[in-house]
């Protein structure tokens, strides 16, 4: 019997050293999966932050190969669980959106790359989520974070400062053939770093300083919170120099979000932390190109702020030890010590506002515009102001002058250029200006220029005011400049809600509603916003990114998406909530850590409502890395939630989101799913690397391989438009092209018109392929659709206008008159299409030079049809066409007025109507720019509607001196034959007229002879 038992715990005590092996093997096979998400975390913001296609596709095939091991390690442990929080079901369920969203997109290919990203998110957060399960393994993945945020900062601090960093970096790159290249770091005085986006990089940073706070309060030993605390000063100082006012307007609120979410009893310790970090931010802001100083002298500034942060760190630290000896003996609560933060707070706040009389330099235009400063204040539309300056000058020996300028922007104006004079004044020697002004209805923003004329003495304004012009009541002190904030930071956060960008992002929203409006069921499609924002367009802007993630999410996928976003939102709330009240038993490093998660992802959330930094994977990589951490603890921990209270009544919320089942599944289903996922992205990556060499292979004149390349391309990726244009472009391009080929390419133009059915690009270039195949009337179909989705660019009317004068010209070779009149009138109703499409258009394009050339020519064809010769065709360089105005601003397209003051031009009848404000002084305008060659001999022909002669005067730069007058040859006729050297070089000319008296031209045309 005792051997026996003896036997028994011998068996038990080999299983027990087994699984404890087997743990200990699978624990390593566990930190190898997590590093491998760590490396993507930290590389990414490098990449260009992961942003374009070329650094996404390797990215996602690494996560997707990690992920797939990441279910071997699960079968090896037997373990079939698969998704089971409310956060898992909502992220899981967002990555199914973007998939149903394929379905009904405008583009298979840009939806089917969206949905991978989705995945790549997915497979990290659900990967961090169950492998960081303990409180070291959260802080190994928050360490890492924090590191490659340094390195971005590090990165975009050397940028601002010189570069010397990152130039070495880019040599020991090109030295190892690594292919990355760091540039565009500091732009505009911006710190950008490798994310390439300002505001980006502060919103990454925004999040991960929230990090190091709690890091600074939960670590035990003394030398990672001083690490925590430099880290945190790093960060202030880096966003501070990206100047993002969304980030900078969206700390404090953050920062109460924090202080309200994080326990009892760390409070205070954070905001002093925060304190300390901003307060150590101030001095390499002082030492840096914000402040004037040299770019090399902001490494000083650095190294002075960790000093301090060091020192501020080290004296909370004996604060609070302090607070624990002396505190309970003054019976004072540890709030107490909120109050002098406060003040410090306060009186930083108001040092930094203090404001300083406005200094302009001596008037030197050779040496920029310090002589001259402008100051835009925003006032009540329709009232009557003065502004009041004292004026001083520092050398009161000569005559001293000064100019202001008044003027006045409504949202057109701010948006678009322009204003409206209110008031001007030149004042010499005087001690006070005190000048009258209106604003207009309608009027946003008023700006005050102040320039000094004087050639001899700096000038010093101060104690400007706006005061009620009929009470004298004073309206606002305006602060023309500040003492500690220099003009160009404190000009972007002045008049934030009637800004440019403010009054853009709600352009860009409105023009958002109108796409989800349209495709609001299931959405259009993952990359849809890109693909349609130009036939939604309000004007004419380039930003293809939504600036609002909720927004795109609602026009990619729909209503569906849009509310698996908003519970994805509602279940990290209801997660936190439960949380807090039903696990107080928990670690209080955890609950500060949970409340800090919870900041930072709330943070992001919000700054993604501002701009597009989750368009950005490396930025969105930070915030599903952040909610796995979020939701690892609640995962591997769940709290006991009680289900009803005892009366019978259904059981909560709370405890039903609790209890929700999870969702098994077989690990190798999911491995063979992620390697069949994977192959998606491998494909596009060896596609795009066959497209480089068919490029390469074309730069190199080598058209057989160049063809065997496109070929794979294509073959590979074959949702890609552009890969089956360039197949089907060399195809017809060849000189040896076979009836096989020619099938071929039509196929393919066939294919790719089908698959960019909503990409401009696309269809003008299969539009030229189907004209090369002499497909003439789907060539132009197709040039009508892109002009419809990208209605407010001049690509699509030009290529429409290039198109009908060649067919024209062709059929009038052939003698086929009919079908040349037919594309005659098709081309110039051109005019009338353009003009209704600007309507809608805030601001109003004309065409260029290239697109006129072709209506003058087609004009010209077609009122001299009947005895057309068509070699004068070419040789016409200017024909007026009165009626153009596709802008509607009742000045004819075609026409320029050089002296605004003195001269209009308006349309009548037909007409071109020359009114002389002043009779006195005459005014000029001139023709759009005209390519004249040297050399050559021109003829000028014009024809007035007047009943009495005028005499008609003409200049021709680098050619006349002074004008010249045309000669009269009939009846409201007068021409001027022009000869052009053979050494005549101007570039860009034109034909600039005046006339003695008023006049309406009918025609003007000017012709080689």
């Amino acid at each position: 019997m005792g051997r026996s038992n003896k036997n028994s715990n011998k068996g038990k005590a080999k299983k027990a050293v087994k699984s404890i092996k087997e743990e200990n093997k699978y624990g390593k096979f566990r930190m190898l999966i997590l590093i491998l998400n760590l490396i993507v975390i930290f590389y990414s913001p490098f990449v260009r932050g992961l942003y374009f296609e070329a650094e996404q596709l390797p990215a996602e095939i690494f996560v997707l190969v990690s992920f797939a091991v990441f279910w071997i390690f699960k079968y090896m442990e037997k373990e079939k669980k698969f998704i089971s929080t409310p956060i898992e079901y909502c992220s899981f369920g967002l990555m199914i959106a973007y998939f149903i969203s394929i379905l009904g997109s405008v583009s298979t290919r840009f939806a089917i790359s969206e949905w991978l990203k989705y995945c790549m998110y997915f497979a990290v957060f659900f990967m961090i989520t169950d492998l960081a399960s303990t409180m070291k393994d959260k802080l190994i993945v928050l360490w890492t974070v924090i590191a490659a945020s340094m390195g971005l900062c590090v990165v975009g601090l050397d940028s601002a400062s010189g570069g010397k960093l990152v130039d070495w970096l880019n040599n020991v790159f090109d030295f190892l053939h690594i292919p990355v290249e760091f540039f565009g770091l500091y732009v505009e005085g911006r710190i950008h770093s490798t994310i390439q986006y300002p505001n980006a990089l502060a919103a990454y940073l925004m999040a991960v300083f929230f990090v190091t706070l709690t890091i600074s309060i939960i670590s035990s030993k003394i030398w990672q919170r001083l690490i925590a605390g430099v880290c945190s000063f790093v960060f202030v100082t880096t966003i501070i120099l990206t100047l993002s006012r969304g980030v900078m307007i969206l700390i404090p609120i953050v920062l109460i979000l924090y202080l309200v979410v994080i326990p009892e009893g760390s409070k205070l310790r954070a905001f002093l932390m925060a304190l300390c970090a901003a307060v150590s931010s101030v001095i390499p802001v002082l030492f840096s190109p914000l402040a004037g100083r040299s770019r090399s002298n902001l490494w000083l500034g650095i190294a002075l702020g960790i000093i301090v942060s060091l020192i501020l760190t080290v004296a909370v630290e004996f604060l609070f030890r302090l607070r624990l000896k002396v505190m309970p003996r003054l019976k004072l609560k540890p709030y107490f010590l909120f109050i002098p933060a406060a003040l410090v707070l306060a009186g930083i706040l108001i040092v930094i506002s203090i404001p300083k009389e406005l200094e302009l330099e001596i008037y030197n235009p050779e040496r920029g515009t310090k002589y001259s400063f402008q100051k835009s204040i925003a006032l009540k539309p329709g009232k009557e102001y003065k502004l009041l300056l004292d004026v001083s000058y520092m050398n009161n020996d000569g005559e001293n002058s000064l100019t202001v300028l008044i003027g006045s922007r409504d949202k057109k104006n701010i948006m678009f250029g322009g204003n409206t004079k209110l008031a001007e004044i030149n004042e010499k020697n005087s001690d006070t200006l005190e000048i009258p002004f209106t604003v207009p209805q309608g009027g946003s923003l008023v700006d005050i220029r102040i320039t000094n004329n004087s050639e001899k003495s700096k000038v010093l304004i101060d104690n400007a005011k706006i005061i009620d012009g009929k009470t004298g009541k004073s309206v606002k002190n305006v602060k023309l400049q500040y003492k500690f904030i220099p003009n160009s930071v404190a000009s972007r956060f002045e008049n934030l809600m009637i800004s440019r960008s403010f009054i853009q992002r709600q352009i860009y929203l409105n023009d958002g509603f109108q796409m989800f409006k349209d495709n609001w069921l299931i959405g259009a499609g993952g990359g849809a916003w890109p693909s349609l924002v130009f036939a939604y367009q309000s004007y004419p802007y380039w930003s293809t990114q939504s600036h609002a993630y909720f927004l795109q999410v609602a026009v990619e996928t729909g209503i569906i998406g849009l509310i698996v976003l908003i519970m994805l939102l509602l279940s990290i709330v209801v997660q936190f909530i439960t949380e807090y009240k039903y696990k107080k038993e928990e670690d209080v490093n955890y609950r500060i850590l949970q409340g800090t998660l919870l900041t930072s992802i709330f943070g992001m959330f919000l700054h993604s409502c501002l701009d597009f930094d989750l368009s950005i994977s490396s930025v969105f990589l930070l915030l599903w890395a952040l909610m796995a951490l979020f939701n690892s603890g609640y995962r591997h921990n769940r709290p006991v939630v009680k289900g009803n209270d005892g009366t019978g009544s259904k059981p909560g919320l709370f405890y039903r989101l609790n209890e929700l089942k999870p969702f098994n599944t077989n690990p190798i289903v999911m491995t063979v799913l992620s390697f069949a996922i994977m192959i998606m992205p491998v494909l596009f990556a060896a596609a795009s690397s066959f497209d480089r060499k068919y490029e390469k292979s074309m730069s190199e004149g080598n058209r057989e391989n160049a063809l065997i390349y496109i070929r794979s391309a294509e073959s590979l990726d074959t949702f890609n438009a552009d890969y089956k244009v360039k197949y089907a472009n060399l195809l017809l391009s060849s000189e040896g092209l076979t009836k096989e080929d020619f099938e071929t390419a039509k196929k393919l133009v066939s294919s790719a018109e089908k698959a960019g059915k909503y990409s401009a690009e696309t269809l003008q270039n299969a539009a030229i392929l189907y004209m090369k195949m002499s497909m003439f009337d789907k060539g132009i179909e197709l040039v009508d659709r892109a002009i419809e989705l990208k209605p407010f660019y001049e690509e699509g009317w030009q290529l429409k206008m290039n198109m009908h004068y060649q067919l024209a010209l062709a059929y009038l070779k052939n003698d086929e008159h009919e079908n040349a009149k037919k594309h005659l009138d098709l081309a110039l109703s051109v005019i009338s299409n353009a003009k209704a499409k600007n309507e809608r258009n805030m601001d109003p394009f004309a065409f260029s030079e290239k697109t006129m050339e072709y209506l003058e020519k087609m004009v010209y064809m077609k009122e001299n049809f009947d005895n057309l010769n068509l070699g004068q065709v070419d040789k016409v360089k200017f024909q007026s066409i009165n009626e153009m105005d596709i802008d509607s601003d009742n000045i004819p397209d075609q026409w320029n007025i050089v002296q605004k003051e003195r001269v209009e031009l308006s349309i009548s009848e037909g007409n071109i109507l020359v009114n002389n404000i002043n009779d006195d002084t005459l005014g000029s305008f001139q023709t759009r720019n005209i390519n004249f060659e040297a050399g050559k001999n021109y003829r000028i022909e014009l024809a007035l509607d007047n009943q009495e002669d005028i005499n008609v005067l003409y200049f021709v730069p680098e050619l006349h001196t002074k004008f010249v007058q045309l000669e009269k040859t009939g009846e409201g006729k007068y021409s001027a034959n022009i000869e052009l050297p053979s050494d005549y070089k101007a570039e860009n000319t034109f034909i600039r007229f005046r006339f003695s008296k008023d006049s309406s031209i009918k025609s003007l045309i000017v012709t080689e002879i």
